[in-house]
Parts: structure tokens; C-alpha cells; sequence
């Protein structure tokens, strides 16, 4: 069994450690009772009145006094308490409990001095009595009322009863001395009780605060990303709805929903693991708050998605932020010595403009996103009526796309590729076509892109890998395929794994594979991506540069890499016939191929005068409507046999217009 002395000191330990709400229920309890306070104080005051009286003693007269003085300042203490509305700060709670405490010990001081006195000044039995009653009655009350603070409470018994015990030992009688060591032991005994009813009260505090704790913390996780502690969708959409309610149309002030998504997060994951997804995650949140700061608000809506919410001017200046949190979103994130380059899209819709409510708010924003990662990512679009529709289109397309692959919708066609030194089909391009249930035939050009940002181009183009090696296999040896390899395709693990299987499965060699990439690809210096084509290369596969001469050509391209094939793009084809410039241009570039021992290819050759023109400038092969359309691989297959036929007279051109 705990002794007296244990419980002190686990009040002296749980002293320091009250939480500021449990502390502010303790102190509460000391005030929960004005009319306790009130009818002890009236008690205390009219038998101190009437001891003075009968005594006629002034030092019990001026005790008399000060219990009634004391009396009521301590009642006036706790009505000003209890009209409080709020618990308070810790300082300001303490400050309420010094106050209690002060007017306690002093009150019961002074109903020790009183009983003191009179032991010592008066033999009136009825003083006596009233007097010890009044001291002993006050001190066994405020050990339960007071248990809460048990400090105060124990201090309370010790000031109102030691004294009385003092006198009682002063008279110097058997029975008073008796008496007095009676008072001491029913003084430890309060103590005791005080002791154990705090214990009950401040473990019951103690398990209620804890409960609120764990409810509190519930509700924030709840509402929080645990990842990067940002709000979820959940108090995302809670405070849009605020935030939209307090928008005045009639206003300068409009509130924009930013959606913003990270580029091709998922090869992030897919080459470097989930940590390292992670940590680009939190790194991002961090940077948007830092452009942020007091100006709005950010929110994970998952994965790789987040949604900014910020008051501005107008739409031009939701464009301007939207542009901020690009550009510091946009920057290399270092992670285990490795540097991640790290791009995002961001689409921005605007209230009132673009709607009132959150639901139209959040598809309007991600309507703008859509066609940001539709014209390639790494750009802020701002909403714009026109986009609902082709929003709606491109949905379709995208959940078409997986209808195709399972419905075989696809269809791939070969274009021939000539070799113009023997006539022949040097190779064939394998082209994907799409016939939509709905929408009819659908352009590549329109297709791809979705399917590249809707995560499903590997898929496809291993389908596409496959069908054109089985082709393929059914040609003569030095026939070779070409595949278009999009970038987004590059920047996974899975690709030569892919290539790897199919060519197993399907009897083909790798040196018959090639594998058409475009410059933006190598544009991006990506460092998984030159080690990914780098594998491809040794594997045996061959290399093409897709439409050399767009966009960001560069002559480093050709030193850094040893491509097989370089084919020009049907732009300069097209004006061959009159501009010298393009003739020019493709005659350096087939010279410069010649030097490193690399075949030319001449995009969309359509006329006699483009063959005769490329022919002159030098080019090896062409490919175009001149000789061949794309056509199955039945008609491939036929072609290639008439091809191999022998011939009486020179060796002519099939030209399959």
C-alpha cells in the first residue's frame, strides 16, 4: 500500500508534467463551487463575529475583521472565474491558481489564528467550541473540495489546524494535550484523503485528455497526408468549399484551383524505386510551399497529384503563379548520387470565371492539366471553354485505347523502305493504325500522346514489337523492321526485357530489329535513358534518328552516338524541287552521314523530281507514296517474293503507288 510519503512525491513528479488542459481542469475544480465558497465564508464570518463579541478581545475583533474581508474577496475571485469563456494560457492559468491559493492559505490562517486565540484567551466553553469546530469542520472540508490542488489543500489543513493543535498544547491539560495530538493525527489523515482523492481526479482528467489527444490526432490523420503532412483530398475539398462560399462575384478578388501533376512520376518509380518516388514527392511539396508561402494553400490529392488553392486578381495573375511553381518545381532532386531531372503540368481554373463549385472547379482545372500534358507537360494551362469538348474526346480516346489492345482494334501496316542502288526493299516501317468503334480512324498523331500520358504506350508498343517481328521473320534475312520507340518508353527498365522476349518468340535477330527514335529524346540528357539505348545497342539492335532536321538537331547527336540509319524529314523533302537552301541542307547532312559510314533515308518522297533530286544529293534510301503505301503484311510478304524473283533484263523498281 502507497504511504504518504509515495504520494507526495508522485504529486511532486506529476506537478511537472500536467498538460495544460488537465492542469486547466484541476484548476477549474477549485472554482466549480461559488456557493460552497459562499456559505463557508458566511459560517467563518458570523462565528468569527460572534467569538469577537462575546470575548471582547480586539486581537480576535481584528481576526474577525479579516475573515470577513477575505471571506468576500475570495467569493468576488470566483464569480469573475466562472464568467470566463475560455480555459486560458498556462501563465494565465497559473495565475488563477496562485490567486485561489493565496486567499485559501490565508483564509485558513486565520481560522487557525482565531481557534489559537481563543484556546489561549478565553475558558468560555461555547468560544472554545465554536472556534475548534469552526477550524476543524473548514480543514476536513477543503480535503475533498480542494483534493484537485492538493497542494493548497494539505497547506489549508496544516495552517488551519496546527494552530488549534499549538493552543490545545499551550493550555497544558491531560486531556487538551490529548486532544491536540488527535488534531495531528486527524490532520494526517485529511492529508491522506486529499492525497488519494487527487489520484482519482487527475487519473480521470489524465485518461479523458488522453482520449482527446488520440481523437485529435485521429482527425489530423484523417485529413493529413502522412507522406508529406500536407492536407488530403479530403480537408482539400472541405476547404475549397469554404473558400468558394466566400467568393464575391461582384469582387476583384477570384480564388485559383491549380492542378498540378508531376511528369512521368511513374519512371521515377519504375528506375529508381519508391523511396526515391518519395522523396521527390516531399521535396516538391516543399518547394510549392516555399513559392507559396501565406499566399494560398496546398494539398496532395494523391499519387503524384496536387492541388494549390490560391486568392488572386485574375487569371493572368493565377497564370503568373502557376509559372513560379513551375519553375521551382522544375529543378534536378539529388537522390542517393543521383540527379533527378523533375518536370511537372499545372492546370489552372478560376472562380467565379470558370465556376462556383467545387466539383466544376476541380474538372475545369484538370481539363487545363489534361491539355498540358497533352502538348508535351512541363507548361501551366489556364482553362478555356474549347477544352471541355476536346476533353471529352480525348477521355474517349484514352479509354479506347485499352478497349483496342483487348478487342485487337489495332492494326499494323509496313511502309517499304527502298534501297536506291539496287531498287530493293532494304526495310519496311512498321506503322500503328487505330479504327475507333466511334470515332472512326484515328491519327497516330493524336493517339500516341494519350496513350503516352495515360501510362499504356508500353503495352502498345510491345503489341506493336511483336506483330512486326512476326512479320519480319517471314522475310529474307537482309530485310530488316523498323519500330518507332516513344520517348516516354525510354525512360522505363522493362524495354530491352521486352525486345529480348519478342525476338525469342518470335525467331527474330536482333541486327534485323531497328529501333526509330526522334531527337527530343536525346535532347533530354537523361542519364537512364543513354544507358537504357546504350544496352539496346549492344544487344545488337540497330539505331535510327527519326526526323532529322526538326526541332533541335545537332551534330553532337551524331558524334556521341553510332546510329545505323539518319532519315531526313519530309519538310525538306517537300521543298526540294524549289529551294536550294533544302537541297543544300540535305546534301550536307547525306555527305556528313557518308563520312561516318551511316545510311540516309529521304522521308516522303511522292514525285519523280523529289526521287531524282534526293538521288542526286546522295541519299541512300527512300521511303514514300513514290513506290510503296503502307500496306499489310501479306502484301509485304508478296512484295518481297516478287522482289526476289529472278529478272531477264536490269533489275526495275516495284513501284506500288
Amino acid at each position: 500500500m502507497p504511504t504518504v510519503g509515495s504520494k507526495l512525491r508522485h504529486l511532486a513528479a506529476s506537478e511537472s508534467s500536467l498538460a495544460r488542459q488537465v492542469r486547466g481542469a484541476l484548476v477549474g475544480t477549485l472554482y466549480t463551487s461559488p456557493a460552497s465558497l459562499a456559505i463557508g465564508a458566511i459560517a467563518g464570518s458570523v462565528t468569527a463575529g460572534c467569538i469577537a463579541y462575546a470575548s471582547g478581545s480586539l486581537s480576535l475583533l481584528i481576526c474577525s475583521i479579516a475573515i470577513h474581508l477575505v471571506g468576500i474577496l475570495r467569493i468576488f475571485s470566483a464569480v469573475i472565474y466562472i464568467r470566463r469563456k475560455t480555459v486560458g494560457s498556462p501563465d494565465e492559468q497559473l495565475h488563477w491558481e496562485r490567486i485561489y491559493e493565496i486567499g485559501a492559505w490565508l483564509y485558513a490562517s486565520l481560522l487557525g489564528a482565531q481557534a489559537f486565540l481563543t484556546l489561549t484567551q478565553s475558558s468560555e466553553t461555547m468560544l472554545l467550541l465554536m472556534a475548534t469546530i469552526m477550524a476543524t469542520g473548514y480543514s476536513a472540508g477543503v480535503a475533498a473540495r480542494n483534493a484537485g490542488r492538493p497542494i493548497i489543500a494539505i497547506g489549508q489543513l496544516c495552517l488551519g489546524t496546527l494552530p488549534m493543535a499549538i493552543g490545545l498544547f499551550v493550555t497544558g491539560t491531560p486531556l487538551s494535550i490529548t486532544l491536540g495530538l488527535c488534531t495531528i493525527i486527524f490532520m494526517m489523515g485529511m492529508v491522506d484523503i486529499s492525497l488519494q482523492t487527487y489520484e482519482v481526479v487527475y487519473t480521470a482528467l489524465s485518461g479523458k485528455q488522453e482520449k482527446s489527444e488520440v481523437a485529435a490526432r485521429f482527425e489530423k490523420m484523417a485529413r493529413s497526408d502522412m507522406l508529406t503532412g500536407l492536407d488530403n483530398r479530403l480537408a482539400m475539398q472541405m476547404r475549397l468549399g469554404e473558400l468558394l462560399d466566400a467568393v464575391d462575384p461582384d469582387e476583384s478578388e477570384k480564388l485559383a484551383v491549380i492542378w498540378m501533376d508531376l511528369d512521368h512520376f511513374k519512371t521515377i518509380n519504375d528506375t529508381l524505386g519508391h523511396l526515391a518516388g518519395d522523396k521527390v514527392l516531399i521535396v516538391t511539396a516543399q518547394r510549392v510551399k516555399a513559392v507559396l508561402g501565406d499566399r494560398g494553400w496546398l494539398a496532395r490529392f494523391g499519387g503524384d497529384e496536387f492541388v494549390i488553392m490560391a486568392l488572386v486578381s485574375s487569371s493572368e495573375e493565377a497564370g503568373t503563379l502557376g509559372a513560379e511553381i513551375l519553375e521551382s518545381v522544375s529543378q534536378p532532386v539529388s537522390i542517393n548520387e543521383n540527379i533527378v531531372e523533375v518536370a511537372a503540368s499545372l492546370g489552372v481554373a478560376v472562380a467565379p470565371d470558370h465556376g462556383r463549385q467545387s466539383e466544376i472547379m476541380l474538372k475545369n482545372a484538370d481539363i487545363a492539366l489534361y491539355h498540358a500534358k497533352n502538348e508535351g507537360g512541363k507548361r501551366v494551362q489556364i482553362f478555356e471553354p474549347f477544352m471541355h469538348e476536346d476533353f471529352l474526346m480525348l477521355r474517349q480516346i484514352e479509354s479506347g485505347l485499352t478497349d483496342a489492345l483487348e478487342n485487337d482494334e489495332f492494326t499494323v501496316l509496313f511502309q517499304p523502305i527502298i534501297d536506291l542502288a539496287t531498287g530493293r526493299t532494304k526495310s519496311c516501317e512498321a506503322l500503328l493504325r487505330w479504327k475507333h468503334p466511334e470515332l472512326g480512324d484515328v491519327s497516330p498523331a493524336m493517339f500516341i500522346p494519350v496513350a503516352e500520358s495515360a501510362g499504356l504506350i508500353g503495352d502498345i508498343t510491345e503489341w506493336v514489337l511483336r506483330k512486326a517481328c512476326e512479320a519480319a521473320a517471314e522475310w529474307p534475312e537482309d530485310v530488316h523492321i523498323s519500330v518507332n520507340i516513344s520517348p516516354a518508353l525510354l525512360k522505363q527498365n522493362n524495354l530491352p526485357v521486352t525486345i529480348i522476349e519478342t525476338l525469342v518468340n518470335t525467331g527474330m535477330v536482333a541486327r534485323r530489329l531497328e529501333l526509330e527514335i526522334t531527337e527530343s529524346v536525346l535532347l533530354d540528357k537523361n542519364p537512364h535513358t543513354n544507358s537504357l539505348l546504350r544496352q539496346l545497342q549492344k544487344m545488337g539492335l540497330r539505331l535510327c534518328l527519326d526526323d532529322f532536321g526538326t526541332g533541335f538537331s545537332s551534330l553532337t547527336y551524331l558524334r556521341s552516338w553510332e546510329f545505323d540509319t539518319i532519315k531526313i524529314d519530309k519538310s525538306f523533302i517537300r521543298n526540294i524541287g524549289n529551294s536550294p537552301t533544302d537541297q543544300k541542307i540535305i546534301g550536307a547532312v547525306v555527305q556528313l552521314a557518308k563520312s561516318l559510314d551511316v545510311a540516309t533515308v529521304a522521308e516522303g518522297v511522292e514525285t519523280e523530281e523529289q526521287l531524282s533530286r534526293v538521288r542526286e544529293a546522295g541519299c541512300s534510301r527512300v521511303q514514300g507514296y513514290y513506290y510503296a503505301r503502307p500496306m499489310t503484311a501479306a502484301q509485304a510478304t508478296e512484295r518481297l517474293v516478287q522482289e526476289e524473283l529472278p529478272d531477264d533484263g536490269p533489275l526495275k523498281i516495284v513501284n506500288q503507288r
